[in-house]
């Protein structure tokens, strides 16, 4: 069979070519450490290197995700003593004010005003943000700061009641954050308690406030319990003088509290009604004919907020005048203040072994993560990883090759009739 010289010129140009490309390969797998360089190379490994390099990452992530978790939990963890040695120094206070014999009023106003300061305080504890700037008691929004208020307009909560929650493996999702109302607001009250608010209707302006309030005969107050009450602030005209008047309804009934129709209103003066005390601030919105103006709410309730039982204490101190009627009520507002401050204490401390709980999910999950992450780059080692001394082999037997076709070729090209002449 006749060979013609462009295809003797071909062969030997292929099989350079392909000498070329083994050894480009090999250069480029010793270069980089890695046997499989694109799929083609290993199809079955190179499906399961993927794979795991997608766990890998996703194990990347829940190891952020537990690293901003820890950091949230420690973070609250560390604020909840805080607010537990903030109230265990209340608790002390307590204790010396139930010393009604030997106290003087100065005393109890001196009291008071660390009480007031440890309240300022306890807001700030309560409105402590994490890292990220969220607040870490606002349940699951943790964008708005979630109490608010004073002793004087009320206290409030304006976070949710649920929870941050965050992905740290497959299966398994841990809580970062906590509602305060769970914490500080639903806390069983010593006795039958109440809350006051203003309606959001209201138009006053700027807004009328209602103070926190005092059970100030809890006797008369538990034999209305649980009902509700309704100020309303009805047209001027209705009272003689004219001027700014409300009257004090049953929520469950409408009906008028005896006594109180068309009461006189003034800025800051004490109402006194079926037990409990309170005042109003600033200047409600009047009704007008049959419309009525601004209205403000008196809720019954089990429970009663950490912030409310100082404020309640506080003002109790501060209306000590030195009868013995006055340290007679500061005195039962000291024990409901122990009880209350207690049932704090527990809510404090179940929810500090919750956390516990979660931080120890968060460590044990972290110690699997790194473990799964260990067993997984073997297994990608094993199938990726380049055997050195096998491709350094590889290499010369592939130089050499390459070597023999070139001087070939070199010599086959320089064959001619000429040259046998």
């Amino acid at each position: 069979m006749r060979i013609s010289s462009t295809q003797i010129f071909d062969i030997a140009n292929d099989s350079i070519s392909e000498s070329n490309q083994a050894i480009a390969k090999t250069q480029a797998q010793l270069s980089t450490g890695q046997r499989v360089l694109t799929p083609s190379d290993d199809p079955v490994a190179s499906t399961k290197i993927l794979e795991i390099e997608q766990n890998l990452a996703k194990l990347d992530q829940y190891g952020k995700n537990i690293d901003i978790a820890e950091n949230n939990l420690s973070q609250e963890e560390s604020t909840l003593s805080s607010v537990s040695n903030l109230l265990q120094r209340v608790r002390e206070i307590a204790v010396q004010a139930g010393n009604t014999a030997t106290y003087t009023s100065s005393e109890y106003a001196a009291l008071a005003s660390e009480v007031d300061s440890r309240i300022d305080e306890l807001m700030n504890l309560l409105n402590t943000r994490n890292v990220g700037g969220g607040y870490i008691f606002a349940g699951y929004t943790g964008g708005d700061k979630p109490f608010v208020g004073d002793a004087q307009s009320g206290f409030e909560f304006t976070g949710t009641d649920g929870q941050v929650n965050i992905k740290i493996s497959d299966s398994t999702q841990v809580a970062t954050s906590d509602s305060g109302k769970a914490i500080f607001v639903d806390i069983p009250a010593a006795q039958n308690s109440f809350n006051t608010s203003e309606s959001s209707a209201n138009t006053s302006s700027p807004a009328a406030q209602v103070s926190v309030g005092q059970v100030v005969d809890q006797s008369a107050y538990d034999d209305f319990y649980p009902e509700d009450m309704i100020i309303t602030f009805k047209d001027d005209t209705s009272v003689v003088p004219v001027g700014k008047n409300f009257t004090i309804t049953e929520r469950s009934t409408g009906n008028v509290i005896p006594g109180f129709q068309n009461m006189p209103y003034v800025s800051g003066q004490e109402i006194q009604v079926n037990g409990l005390s309170f005042n109003i601030t600033g200047t409600p919105t009047s009704g007008s004919g049959a419309a009525d103006g601004d209205q403000f709410f008196v809720e019954s309730s089990p429970n009663q907020d950490v912030l409310t039982t100082l404020a309640r204490f506080s003002d109790a101190m501060k209306q000590v005048d030195g009868t013995q009627e006055s340290k007679d009520f500061v005195a039962q507002i000291v024990a409901d203040t122990l009880d209350n401050i207690n049932n704090a204490q527990t809510s404090i401390l179940e929810t500090t072994a919750e956390l516990g709980a979660r931080l120890n999910t968060l460590e044990s999950t972290k110690e699997l993560h790194i473990n799964t992450d260990l067993v997984s780059r073997e297994i990608m080692s094993e199938l990726r990883d380049l055997d050195y001394a096998e491709a350094a082999s590889r290499l010369a037997s592939q130089t050499l090759v390459l070597e023999a076709a070139q001087a070939t070729f070199v010599r086959v090209s320089q064959l001619t009739l000429f040259s046998r002449l």
